[in-house]
């Protein structure tokens, strides 16, 4: 969302409520967007700056760290900032000739933080997959490897 920033010269302030969309390849961690929504605004303040306020909700659709299914992860990002401190972050984002502010490269900046590095939704401590499972040690002690059967009548001849 590109904000003309010239409008502000006869409005002290730009309502913004947008529904974002999802854009391929901005992270490879991240492989949707759902309910993407902005809103916030943008104003010149006493000094003759310019505040971004905004927030930035939705699920992102990431990998879960155990299934590797595809889950949303709820995120909520607040961004207060002035232009200024904007610019300092982040140099694509407001070009002073056309005098425009491109909300878009702002948020994903943002979003891309916000990325777990391990997620996952699986309560059930049972897990089972193609060869493995998972088992903790009340079952690992009580159960014996069918390969060691053998071994355990051995053992009870020397009682």
């Amino acid at each position: 969302m590109i904000i003309n920033l010239d409008e502000l010269n006869y409005e002290n302030r730009i309502e913004i409520k947008w529904e974002v969309p999802y854009e391929e390849g901005i992270d490879k961690r991240i492989h949707g967007l759902q309910n993407g929504l902005v809103e916030g605004e943008v104003r010149k303040n006493s000094n003759g700056d310019i505040d971004v306020d905004v927030l930035f909700t939705g699920d992102m659709l990431i990998e879960d760290a155990i299934t590797l299914d595809l889950v949303p992860y709820k995120f909520k990002i607040k961004i207060n900032e002035t232009l200024d401190e904007i610019i300092d972050s982040s140099h694509n984002v407001y070009e002073k000739m056309q005098n425009t502010l491109d909300l878009k490269a702002i948020l994903w900046q943002n979003i891309v933080l916000e990325v777990p590095i391990s997620y996952t939704e699986v309560k059930d401590a049972h897990l089972k997959g193609n060869g493995w499972e998972l088992k903790n040690e009340e079952e690992e002690s009580s159960s014996i490897d069918p390969r060691l059967e053998k071994l355990k009548d051995l053992l009870k001849g020397d009682d």
